[in-house]
C-alpha cells in the first residue's frame, strides 16, 4: 500500500509555527554537523535508510555505491542463482559533494562492481520480467 497520499494529508496539518521551529533546529544541526566533521569523507550504511534519510536532513553529500552481491536471505526451495546487491555510501561534508563524487569515481576505477549485473533468468514461481514500460504502466505509450 502505498504511504504517500497519508503522508502528504498529514503535512497539511502541520502549523507554521512548529514548522520554522523545525527548520530552525534543523539550521542548528547543520552548524554541529560541519562543526565536527573532522574527516574529508567517511564510509557508511547506505542500506539503513534512515541514516541516510539524516545525512540528507543535514546536507551532508552522500554517494551510494555498490559493492558486490549477498545470496538470498529466503531462496526459492528451488535453488536460485539469484543475488542481492550489497550496497555502502560515501559522505563528504556540506557542501562538499566533489569529495563524494571523486571517491565514487576512484572507487569505481578499481573495482568492477558496478558493472555487475544480477542473473535475471532464474526468476522465482510467481516473478515475471517486465520487457515494457507499457507492461508495467499501461497508459505509457511507447514510440514505434
Amino acid at each position: 500500500q502505498d504511504q504517500w497520499p497519508f503522508e502528504l494529508r498529514r503535512a497539511r496539518v502541520i502549523p507554521a509555527v512548529d514548522y520554522v521551529q523545525a527548520q530552525r533546529a534543523r539550521g542548528r544541526l547543520i552548524q554541529e554537523v560541519r562543526k565536527s566533521f573532522t574527516v574529508d569523507a567517511f564510509i557508511g550504511n547506505a542500506t539503513d535508510w534512515e541514516k541516510v534519510c539524516v545525512g540528507n536532513l543535514v546536507g551532508m553529500p552522500v554517494m551510494i555505491v555498490p559493492v558486490g552481491f549477498a545470496p538470498l536471505e529466503n531462496p526459492p526451495s528451488s535453488g536460485t542463482r539469484r543475488r542481492r546487491a550489497i550496497t555502502t555510501g560515501i559522505y563528504a561534508p556540506p557542501r562538499h559533494d566533489h569529495i563524494a563524487l571523486a571517491l565514487a569515481m576512484a572507487y569505481q576505477s578499481a573495482t568492477d562492481h558496478h558493472k555487475q549485473r544480477p542473473p535475471i533468468d532464474d526468476l522465482g514461481p510467481h516473478e515475471s520480467v517486465v520487457h515494457s514500460l507499457s507492461d508495467t504502466y499501461p497508459s505509457v505509450q511507447m514510440p514505434a
